[in-house]
């Protein structure tokens, strides 16, 4: 068997803590941003729409056999539209807010 030895197998304090910090800011630079996340809502509400919209043709030309997968592709287009509002809300809150402040 062996021992690794105590000195190779500890680092030291201050080598960690830049560690540390480096992947603090690669985590900073790597996060998307906020209009990557407002156009990914947009997106996903325009897919789901798209979606609704095939199936109900689908339905009315009598090629749906399946009622469950209208009403799942509804549903979710259903949550991406009411989450779209409350994302559209809260920016409308903050700009509200930002612009009430005083210099």
């Amino acid at each position: 068997m062996y021992i690794v030895p105590i000195s190779s197998a500890i680092t030291p304090l201050n080598i960690l803590s830049q560690n540390e910090t480096a992947a603090a800011d690669n985590n900073k630079t790597d996060s998307p941003s906020f209009a990557d996340v407002f156009r990914g809502v947009i997106t996903d509400v325009t897919e789901t729409q798209q979606v609704v919209n095939e199936d109900s043709a689908r339905l009315v030309m009598g090629e749906i056999d399946d009622l469950h997968t209208i009403y799942n592709n509804l549903t979710k287009a259903e949550i991406a539209v009411e989450t779209f509002v409350a994302v559209k809300d809260a920016c409308q809150q903050s700009y509200d807010q930002i612009m009430q402040m005083s210099m």
